[in-house]
């Protein structure tokens, strides 16, 4: 086995300048994301593709209703979307062509077998695409599926293992390609693991495996969970290239959720990846919205999962995974690192074999839910739950936080914390020997708890199984001092520690990971400009979630709701105007940290005129836990971010104000004049 090794400085650096172009754009970017057609087709050929999509879009309605309904919406919205964006990126038109010819022809078997209440598609081995619909928007997301021949699916047989493969970036990569190659694809992915289920996420295109590819990844596992007789177990994540970055980022912020990880080929951070200089840096809230992804801010996280990376010998993106095999290394983290003789951005096909057999043997072993020591590190309570721990609260957000506990004995267990106020865990079995009470000692105070009843089905992977009153334990530290907060009072955001919980810490792009709806205002301001940005900026996130996130929005008027604070404890909403042109804006001015009126906009002791000023903000309602809404602001990377995916990470803080006289652009909404994080108890910063 060949681990890393030295290897000669001239080839080096050579290899380090290939990573990226001078303007920082990844080899494959085209100048925008989807990219402009290769092969455009005539007005005709998509007219004819239009007229077919509407007669398949009506026969569909008749099974929309259907359980497995999203296994032919996916051909529909493949072929719509690339009609509305003219994604054609083949050699000549008639191969686009064919290939949403094909889509098509597809939708009406499915169609035709659902109005049977048949899935004949989900029968035997081999590959599939399959979909699922998006709790995020209802959007119907694609995905593809490996079952190897002669694996034994069904009731009564034995539950299989599954590997989840992130692919790389591809910018032409959008849904009609993505499904058709999982639709017609002759060859096996990367990895074929006897007896195990592979499957590949679509990831919502190309963003990393960050923002709503993310919540991808969960969603089509937990999809073909339902599907499949899989060991929950026994589930691995791998990727390579931009899907090697999202095995990084998902196996640190998610360590309890895999059997193992493998990142191969991967960036794992920003300023080194952009090899930024001091001089080269962006504004301070930025570079601390780094430790939203950035994998070294969460390196720790990885003592508590398997994990083995792979390098090409002369690969530009070997940089990365060295850099995190020094960074591994201070925490006394040692994972395997395999390089690939010889190789480029590709897999040694010996070497391979070394990663292959590694990763079933961690799966076999399979996750421990419930291990004597875990370890969490992070910037933010947002990813702050690791197995049966959950730093649930933090003193000053994006600054490092850790807490490692660690059992002891049959009822006691060692936690020591670091900027952490607010802990939530549940009690693992081997701490219950001595019946309903365990000792806590934390950062040297003694802390004697009642453990609470035993939860059934604790986790499968994201969250807890059936609640159980009282399961959890709860500490909170006031005054420097830790204290039992008890077990069944949950945490308010008014808690004596104050700190931002864990479903939302902020900033404005975490709204965008789940559930959200837009509310457009239902009437005009004072300001015919703000009016304007409004329905400019508005219309741009729309259509940038539908170009870049694959989804159609859910949007409202102002006017559709019934009643605010109820609407945002289910979904984000993500109100835009002004107090004056939408009435939920209205609604909760009074609730907000800023004073917002027609002449003037006043936030954190400053004045701005609103006839050329808007803010931009996430907020809860204080006096509504749940409730959670942003204001005038989609994604906050832009465009121009699109060069690499490296860049695609939150350029807003929790609040900021836009001079609008400024015109939007590809890398702004307008002119930040003020932005800032709100502190740990949501109030405004004192200067």
């Amino acid at each position: 086995m060949k681990y890393s090794v030295f290897f000669s400085l001239s080839l080096w650096v050579v290899a380090a300048q290939a990573q990226l172009s001078p303007n920082g754009a990844t080899a494959s970017f085209k100048g925008s994301l989807p990219p402009k057609p290769t092969a455009a087709l005539s007005a005709e050929q998509e007219a004819g593709l239009a007229k077919e999509l509407a007669e398949v879009t009506k026969a569909f309605e008749a099974v929309k209703n259907h359980p497995r309904a999203a296994d032919a919406d996916i051909f529909l919205k493949a072929v719509r979307y690339a009609l509305e964006f003219h994604e054609w990126y083949d050699k000549k038109p008639e191969d686009g062509v064919k290939k949403a010819t094909a889509l098509l022809e597809e939708a009406k078997k499915r169609i035709a077998a659902l109005g049977k209440n048949e899935t004949p598609w989900m029968k035997g081995s081999g590959q599939k695409v399959l979909g699922y619909y998006s709790k995020i928007d209802d959007s119907p997301q694609p995905y593809g599926v490996e079952i190897p021949e002669g694996l034994e699916l069904g009731a009564g047989k034995k539950p299989v293992p599954m590997w989840i493969w992130l692919h790389g970036r591809g910018d032409t990569a959008t849904d009609l390609p993505f499904v058709y190659s999982r639709l017609m694809a002759k060859k096996p992915g990367q990895f074929q693991p006897a007896g195990t289920i592979v499957i590949h996420p679509f990831g919502r295109y190309c963003n990393g495996w960050k923002s709503a590819g993310e919540t991808d990844v969960f969603e089509c596992r937990d999809d073909a969970i339902s599907r499949f007789n899989v060991d929950t177990n026994r589930v691995a994540l791998a990727g390579f290239s931009m899907g090697g970055a999202g095995a990084w980022h998902m196996g640190a912020h998610y360590p309890d959720q895999w059997a193992c990880v493998h990142t191969g080929a991967g960036f794992a951070d920003v300023k080194r990846y952009q090899k930024l200089t001091p001089e080269k840096y962006p504004v301070w809230y930025e570079q601390a919205m780094w430790g939203v992804y950035d994998v070294p801010d969460y390196a720790r996280n990885f003592f508590n999962v398997p994990l083995i990376s792979y390098s090409g010998e002369v690969d530009a993106q070997r940089d990365s995974a060295e850099y995190m095999m020094e960074v591994l290394a201070k925490e006394d983290i040692h994972p395997p690192h395999l390089i690939g003789p010889g190789m480029p951005h590709k897999y040694h096909p010996e070497t391979i074999k070394e990663v292959q057999a590694w990763i079933e043997k961690a799966v076999a072993k399979g996750r421990d839910l419930f291990p004597n020591e875990v370890h969490i590190q992070t910037k933010t309570p947002f990813y702050g739950r690791v197995k049966w721990l959950n730093l649930h609260g933090m003193e000053e957000s994006w600054k490092e936080a850790r807490l490692d506990a660690k059992v002891v004995d049959g009822q006691t267990i060692e936690m020591k914390s670091q900027n952490v106020t607010r802990i939530v865990f549940y009690p693992p079995p081997q701490v219950r020997k001595g019946g309903g009470k365990i000792k806590v000692v934390i950062d040297g105070t003694t802390l004697q708890l009642k453990a609470g009843p035993v939860a059934p089905k604790f986790e499968t992977f994201m969250t807890p199984g059936p609640k159980v009153a009282g399961a959890f334990c709860r500490l909170i530290k006031e005054n420097g001092v830790w204290r039992d907060f008890g077990n069944a009072e949950p945490f308010q955001h008014d808690s004596p520690a104050g700190g931002k919980p864990g479903a939302h810490p902020g900033p404005m792009d975490a709204s965008f990971l789940k559930r959200f709806l837009v509310v457009l205002p239902d009437g005009k301001s004072s300001s015919a400009a703000v009016d304007a940005w409004v329905e400019a900026e508005s219309a741009h996130f729309i259509q940038r979630w539908k170009s870049l996130m694959r989804g159609d929005t859910r949007v409202v008027k102002a006017s559709e709701i019934a009643d605010i604070y109820e609407a945002g404890k289910t979904q984000s909403l993500i109100l835009w105007g002004t107090p004056e042109s939408n009435s939920c804006i209205k609604k909760l001015a009074g609730d907000l940290p800023v004073k917002w009126d027609a002449q003037k906009v006043a936030m954190a002791g400053q004045s701005y005129d609103a006839k050329t000023h808007v803010p931009l903000m996430t907020y809860p309602c204080l006096k509504s836990p749940g409730f959670e809404a942003v204001i005038n602001s989609g994604l906050t990377f832009r465009e121009a971010h699109d060069k690499t995916n490296s860049l695609q990470n939150p350029k807003l803080p929790d609040w900021a104000i836009l001079d609008i006289t400024q015109p939007p652009s590809a890398e702004a909404a307008g002119k930040v004049v003020a932005a800032d994080f709100f502190d740990d108890r949501w109030q405004v910063k004192k200067k």
